[in-house]
C-alpha cells in the first residue's frame, strides 16, 4: 500500500482519464467501446492520485433514459461501487432521465439492491438500441450469460 490519506474522491472524467479508465475496465473484462463518446457522463474515483473506480451513463434524452456502463471499483474499497452508482442516479436525475438500463454478467445481486429488475431487450427504447452494448448483447448475450436490467427513477 502506498502512503497517503487514502481518501477517495469522485470527479467528472475527462478524455485524459481514458487510458487509466480503459486499463481498469480491462482488468475486470469490461468493455470500453465508445466510452470517449460518453465521457462527459462518466465519473472517476481516485485515491492518492490513482484511479480506483469509474462508472457512467450513455444518455438517450429522446427516450428520457440512460444506460449505466463502465462500472468498476476496486473490491477492497468497500462502498465505492455504491458511491459511483449513486452518482449515476444523481446525474441521470439532473439530465431529466426517468429510466435506467444496464447489462451485467456478475453483478446482478448488487444492482437488485438498488431497485433494478430483470429486463429483456424488448424493454429497451429505440434510442438505446443503437448502443454498441445493446447490439453486442443482442448478438452474443446468451453465450456470455449477460443479463439486462432496468429501473425507473423518481421524478
Amino acid at each position: 500500500m502506498g502512503q497517503g490519506s487514502g481518501e477517495i474522491t469522485l470527479r467528472p472524467a475527462t478524455l485524459e482519464d481514458l487510458p487509466a479508465i480503459e486499463a481498469l475496465l480491462a482488468s475486470y473484462r469490461l468493455p470500453s467501446v465508445e466510452l470517449d463518446r460518453w465521457i462527459e457522463h462518466v465519473v472517476v474515483a481516485k485515491s492518492d492520485g490513482r484511479l480506483v473506480g469509474c462508472g457512467g451513463l450513455e444518455v438517450y434524452p429522446e427516450d428520457a433514459c440512460g444506460l449505466v456502463r463502465s462500472m468498476a471499483a476496486e473490491e477492497r474499497l468497500g462502498g465505492l461501487g455504491t458511491r459511483i452508482l449513486e452518482w449515476a442516479f444523481g446525474h441521470a436525475h439532473e439530465l431529466g432521465l426517468t429510466r435506467l438500463f444496464l447489462f451485467t454478467v456478475g453483478a446482478r445481486e448488487f444492482y437488485l439492491r438498488f431497485g433494478f429488475e430483470d429486463a429483456t431487450l424488448d424493454d429497451f427504447p429505440p434510442s438505446a438500441r443503437a448502443s454498441f452494448q445493446y447490439r453486442f448483447v443482442a448478438e452474443h448475450g446468451d453465450e456470455w450469460d449477460i443479463k439486462a436490467m432496468a429501473r425507473d427513477l423518481e421524478a
